[in-house]
């Protein structure tokens, strides 16, 4: 976690606290932090001498916003993203892939207080087969699948990131290997397997609301022929089997809506128009694995409007049918548990000072997300001003 703590108490006296897991009832109170954490919080807890109190009356406190499906330096340069994600809100980044050693510098300068940043969990290259990208690494034996997973978890990565070239011989390797040091595996499920199988084997995260017909029908060029019947199976009971099963699994899933839906228009008019049809099915399919009771995450996977952008797909979460608590959920209480950052996702005694204070209910809209009063991380303060600044950075 961020390690540049402030000497002085932080008080936020008075707001309603709001855990979105609905564990905990919303209630007034007052929240005391120091060295980063949560100290005291309550009716009236004990103020230290010389803290500083924010008036929180009348406002919202809420968990930081994780983004759960980032590339910080995969196809562009860092830039401004990490400023822009705390200036929206966004407290962790869960970086699904990229180049190592850009990535890991990054988080030791946020976490030693050299620059204001979200916190990351990161996977460093993403492993894949013969058709890797640039920040991937190629891995297509046993043995090259298990030196990757233990040389990334030597450098520090927090998971392992799949991708759909990769083999079920190496997947597997990957899953027993990365299980033996301690890691999780999460990302695109291989096409050489289904959902059943991931989930089954131990997949941790299920990435895209896309994926699940490529695996479907794993042969790009029958897809589009196929498409319309692909999804008519998967509103059945064909996929309410597939929903069971991770559900049971306790299989995070990850839609990334609004990565799809701003390429929809990208690629010329003709494309757009079934890009627009498809993206209405995989919307329908996405609220029927959520009603299923698959535990949902908020991810973006885009490479720009850092913040802004995971805002959008909690707005796109409440439209395919989720509850306001439930979006909130998916990107703080959801997001800590599937990364294993226990106390990020919640307002707690002991957590990390990760909130934000809000001057309008998000469990009446979800928008109001936006009406950002104040950020506390790791126990420093960052006002309406600064907040604009970051938003503001290109």
């Amino acid at each position: 976690m961020i390690h540049s703590f402030l000497a002085q108490a932080l008080v936020i006296a008075n707001a309603t606290i709001i855990d979105p897991s609905g564990k905990v009832p919303d209630t007034p109170g007052t929240v005391v932090v120091e060295r980063g954490h949560v100290v005291a919080l309550g009716r009236a807890p004990v103020i230290p001498p010389g803290a500083r109190v924010v008036d929180g009356r009348g406002k919202f406190l809420v968990p930081g916003l994780w983004d759960m499906h980032a590339h910080l330096a995969a196809l562009t340069s860092v830039g401004n993203a990490p400023e822009r994600y705390v200036g929206f809100g966004v407290l962790g980044v869960r970086d699904m892939g990229g180049f190592a050693d850009t990535l890991f510098p990054l988080r030791g300068r946020i976490r030693a207080g050299d620059r204001i940043g979200p916190e990351i969990v990161m996977a460093g290259p993403t492993l894949n087969g013969d058709q890797p990208a640039a920040f991937h690494r190629r891995v297509v034996t046993d043995a090259e699948a298990r030196a990757a997973v233990r040389e990334l978890r030597a450098l520090g990565a927090d998971f392992i990131k799949v991708h759909r070239a990769m083999g079920r011989r190496e997947l597997l390797a990957v899953i027993d290997e990365a299980r033996r040091v301690g890691l999780t595996v999460s990302g695109h499920v291989p096409l050489a397997l289904s959902w059943i199988e991931a989930s089954t084997l131990g997949m941790r995260t299920i990435e895209h609301i896309q994926t699940i017909f490529e695996n479907e029908q794993p042969n790009p060029q029958l897809m589009a022929g196929q498409f319309p019947g692909i999804a008519s199976r998967l509103a059945g009971t064909h996929g309410d089997s597939i929903w069971a099963v991770l559900k049971r699994n306790h299989t995070f899933f990850d839609p990334t809506l609004i990565g799809y839906e701003v390429n929809i228009e990208k690629a010329g008019p003709e494309v757009a128009v079934r890009r627009r049809a498809a993206y209405t099915q995989m919307k329908l399919l996405a609220g029927r694995i959520a009603r299923a009771g698959v535990p949902m995450l908020a991810g973006t996977d885009v490479l720009e409007r850092h913040g802004e952008m995971l805002l959008l797909e909690l707005e796109r979460l409440v439209e395919i049918g989720m509850t306001p608590r439930q979006a909130l959920a998916a990107a703080t209480t959801t997001a800590a548990d599937a990364v294993q950052h226990h106390g990020t996702g919640r307002v707690e005694v002991g957590a990390p000072a990760m909130m934000l204070l809000l001057d309008a209910n998000p469990l009446t809209d979800i928008k109001n997300l936006r009406h950002l009063s104040a950020v506390v991380l790791a126990g420093r303060l960052l006002e309406s001003a600064e907040l604009a600044r970051l938003r503001g950075l290109p």
